[in-house]
């Protein structure tokens, strides 16, 4: 028995497979055997964590009644923006048709999945029991709730990952098009909804506000970005499926892209920090300057703004580290910095409130800590998308593929030229409905008078030029048009080889019976009246 793989039939037999693992168990290199050791040891020891912290009682987090959100959450919103920053990324090749991009698709589709899996696992941990995540969002819906449609939008986006990734290996183009175009749409609303949820958040001055959203879709953007940096580095290094490419025109455009997002981000910290001086709200003023002052200052300008703004725009701008070796650089630092600007962002919204509403903190500022078993989950989640990519890379095929881009401009002209010829077709379907209506007059009926057999002209009606009224004067005669004078329309005109179907009465435009329905001509007097 086989079952098709990627284009492949694969063989299922349960033999043949123990014979084909063990000659493979044979065959890796040591140093790969080496690397999944290491990361199946911190992928257990956040299995352990994770068990851990399902136990009752407030031992196995950080977290306190003031200090709600804690590392878990950082790792949520991480993994879960990283996803969407992957497929923002490789929409510029799978939607958009750019060509240098177009290595990207598989890599990026796999890792997207992985990112999202584990983010789910992350914010089910954080709800303490991970069933709540099903009768919470599931069961008792809450449509007022930006909280709720984060996870509707987020499991519609998980839907068309993976429907992007069985349509991309069993070889369903169409289907992988539109999935790719959904997944992109999805990549901005999903991040904008879970920048929602701190947005609405008025308590809290730091998180509230439009720029939050903005800041989670560029964060996601950059990140996104960073990740596919470090993964075509080792494409180069190793000599992947795809090297030649990537190495010529994969990593100079995940280096201009990088560069970009880096300066978009750049742009809204400043603004963030800005407005935070210049305002008149004293919860969002005291955040700022536990941001920039306070005891979040070493995170935010040594990790955050120097390690992963300014050094990693130097490497991407300076000629001579516009290399693998540099991107690699740049991409870490870059990552390290966005993960760094969501830990100093959760933490600077909790950490100094001030509204009454906010509850009470300790003076000055609110403590947290994270507990290693925040810290253990964390690194066994990092671990878990490591081993998953890892083995995908080798025994996956995610070589670059034959990508029809539904927004190409080819695909767009091919879009235009089908929307011209159906509005073409019907502009010339309803002219020819309406020419027939037109030469009709008092119900009179248009009838090929070369025909022998064609039956005879129906009773004048109401407005023909035998009517009494038009006789006497009170209709006059240009205001009807002749049955005689009206001809076919040319696309109707009929062919000697092809005789005319017997020609069936129209009824009249004046609301008036059809000849079909009317009296005998002959039943009918001047007056209306029958005989």
């Amino acid at each position: 028995m086989s079952v098709p793989v990627s284009g492949r039939r694969v063989t299922a037999d349960v033999g043949t497979v123990w014979r084909a693992f063990r000659v493979e168990v044979y065959e890796v290199p040591r140093g790969l055997w080496i690397w999944l050791g290491i990361l199946g040891a911190l992928a257990l020891l956040g299995a352990l964590a994770a068990v851990r912290s399902l136990f009752p009682g407030d031992k196995g987090l950080g977290t306190t009644p003031t200090f709600e959100w804690g590392l878990l959450i950082v790792g949520y919103v991480f993994f879960a923006i990283t996803t969407s920053g992957l497929c923002l990324a490789s929409s510029l090749g799978t939607v958009f048709g750019i060509d240098r991009f177009r290595p990207l698709e598989r890599r990026h589709a796999v890792l997207a999945v992985l990112c999202l899996t584990t983010a789910f696992g992350l914010i089910a941990l954080d709800l303490h029991y991970p069933v709540r995540l099903v009768f919470g969002a599931m069961l008792n819906p809450t449509p007022s709730s930006p909280m709720w449609w984060m996870g509707v939008f987020y499991g519609i986006y998980f839907g068309s990952l993976l429907l992007e990734v069985w349509s991309m290996f069993w070889g369903h183009a169409r289907i992988h098009g539109f999935a790719c175009l959904f997944s992109s749409c999805m990549a901005v609303i999903a991040p904008a909804t879970l920048g929602a949820v701190f947005a609405v958040l008025a308590a809290r001055s730091f998180w509230h506000g439009p720029f939050t959203p903005l800041l989670m879709v560029a964060s996601a953007f950059l990140s996104g970005t960073a990740l596919l940096g470090i993964v075509f580095w080792a494409v180069v290094r190793f000599r992947l499926r795809g090297f030649e490419r990537a190495g010529t025109i994969a990593i100079p455009a995940i280096r201009a892209v990088l560069a970009l997002a880096l300066l978009i981000v750049a742009a809204l910290v400043a603004r963030e920090i800005v407005a935070g001086y210049a305002t008149d709200d004293a919860g969002l003023a005291r955040a700022t300057a536990a941001l920039t002052t306070g005891p979040l200052a070493v995170q935010f300008w040594g990790v955050r703004v120097v390690g992963g703004l300014l050094v990693p725009l130097l490497l991407v701008a300076l000629p001579w580290t516009r290399t693998a070796g540099g991107l690699l650089a740049a991409a870490g630092l870059a990552i390290i910095g966005v993960f760094a600007d969501r830990l100093t962002f959760v933490a600077a919204g909790q950490i100094a409130p001030t509204t009454a509403v906010s509850g009470v903190v300790s003076a000055p500022y609110a403590a947290y800590t994270p507990s290693l078993v925040e810290i253990g989950i964390l690194t066994g989640a990092a671990a878990f998308v490591t081993i998953g990519y890892t083995l995908a890379e080798r025994y996956v095929d995610l070589g670059e593929t034959d990508v029809h881009a539904v927004l190409s401009p080819a695909a767009l002209r091919a879009y235009r030229d089908r929307l011209r010829g159906s509005l073409r077709a019907s502009r010339s379907a309803v002219e020819a409905l309406r020419k027939p209506a037109t030469g009709r007059a008092g119900g009179g009926t248009i009838v090929d008078v070369s025909r022998a057999d064609a039956p005879a002209s129906p009773a004048p009606g109401p407005g023909s030029l035998s009517d009494p009224q038009v006789e006497a004067g009170e209709i006059g005669a240009t205001d009807v048009q002749p049955t005689r004078d009206v001809q076919l329309a040319p696309e109707v005109q009929p062919t000697p080889d092809a005789p005319l179907a017997p020609d069936v009465p129209l009824a009249p435009a004046t609301g008036t019976p059809s000849p079909a329905e009317s009296p005998p001509a002959a039943a009918v007097d001047r007056d209306g009246g029958e005989e």
